[in-house]
């Protein structure tokens, strides 16, 4: 019977898989949108991005005889799902495995009931501020393994990227302000400076223009003509072009305005209107996407 039962689910998971995702992990995943719904929940969108990092780990799982969103030498969650093309910001996952034949049917209830059980898991899976789902459930022999992957991806950004080497604009301003000093890119902060020892660089775009203003006394703005105003302020600033090597990014995004940031702590770039073409010099590490004034896209840039 065990045999019969196990040889049936594996026939279940050969067949499903010629068609992409399998009906066992679409009843996973239904039976976790219904567990969202009756939680007063909104039912997730399943996203085959996802779908595809789920499955890779959900195979790593059963090749390297482990169980963890980490296995021996990473990589990170994160990085996992950056393979996959996935760059929110918002993501989680939840793992279960079972020993032992079971009906799919049964599989999915068991797996479901065992992340609702677990504080952790339940609050992955009934968190509102996640709209895209994918389960991946893998076997081998009779350990059977679910991967469950979460995230907000308000819109979907699809990523060229190739290695290049191009001309970025080295900002730097260094010595001893005598007052509060802004870095200014189209009106946005890039960093506040001051008073007092200043030692400050930056990279960006070519064709960036940021300004350099202090607070007069009377509260308001003033932009520093430079070099002259910059000696009376007690620093140098310089802008000239350097030559860098990172990558030539084509973004894909569907109609309307976007804002784009840079590093590890996101400072402003631009606004696009759809799809982009940039360079972005390796010292920038991240390129941050999103709507409005949030950023809900992130992409790696090493």
């Amino acid at each position: 019977m065990r045999a019969r039962v196990r040889r049936a689910l594996a026939l279940w998971l050969l067949v499903a898989l010629a068609f992409g995702q399998s009906g066992l992990e679409r009843a996973v995943f239904e039976a976790a949108n219904r567990a969202r719904v009756e939680a007063g929940r909104d039912p997730l969108a399943f996203d085959p991005a996802l779908y595809q990092a789920a499955r890779a780990h959900a195979e790593d799982l059963l090749k390297r005889g482990y169980f963890g969103h980490v296995g021996p030498g990473g990589p990170r969650l994160e990085e996992r799902l950056w393979r996959a093309g996935v760059y929110a910001l918002k993501v989680a996952e939840n793992l279960y495995q079972l020993e032992g034949p079971y009906l799919p049917a049964d599989f999915a209830r068991r797996a479901v009931e065992g992340w609702m059980g677990s504080p952790g898991h339940r609050k992955n899976l009934l968190d509102p501020g996640f709209n895209r789902m994918a389960v991946a459930v893998l076997g081998k022999g009779e350990r059977y393994v679910a991967v469950q992957e979460f995230a907000f991806r308000p819109f979907v950004l699809a990523l060229e990227c190739r290695p290049a080497v191009d001309a970025v604009a080295r900002v730097e301003i260094v010595g001893e302000a005598r007052r509060p000093l802004y870095l200014l890119l189209k009106g946005r902060t890039l960093a506040e400076l001051g008073p007092g020892p200043v030692r400050f660089s930056l990279e960006l775009s070519k064709e960036a223009r940021p300004v350099l203003v202090w607070r007069a006394p009377e509260g308001y703005l003033v932009e520093a003509r430079c070099p002259g105003d910059c000696r009376a302020l007690g620093v140098r600033f310089e802008r000239r072009l350097v030559r860098r090597p990172g990558y030539r990014l084509w973004l894909g995004l569907p109609p309307g305005k976007y804002l784009l940031a840079f590093g590890e702590t996101p400072r402003f770039l631009d606004e696009v209107e759809g799809s982009a073409l940039l360079f972005a010099p390796r010292s920038w590490r991240y390129l941050w996407v999103g709507r409005g004034t949030m950023l809900t896209h992130r992409v790696p840039l090493f």
